[in-house]
């Protein structure tokens, strides 16, 4: 159980540190090349039952910065999953 929190954790932190470089790099024009990357999802689904109507939607995006920092949050993650009992 506490394994998992901190994966959690960790992957949560490098998607936020991972936005958040992408934001400085956007406007650095050696750094953006950070920035580079795609969306995928459903941009509107809607249900509408007359009485009540439904949108939903989910997007997905994943650029170069985001990648690099969830690939070290794993990495630190199992350097120290070990070490939790």
């Amino acid at each position: 159980m506490k394994r998992a929190l901190l994966l959690i954790l960790y992957l949560f932190g490098g998607l936020l540190i991972g936005t958040l470089l992408t934001e400085i790099a956007r406007n650095v024009s050696w750094l953006s090349w950070l920035c580079w990357g795609k969306s995928i999802g459903i941009n509107s689904l809607s249900v509408d039952l007359s009485v009540v109507q439904f949108n939903f939607g989910i997007t997905i995006s994943m650029n170069v910065a985001v990648l690099i920092c969830l690939i070290i949050a794993v990495v630190l993650y199992v350097k120290t999953a070990g070490k939790i009992h």
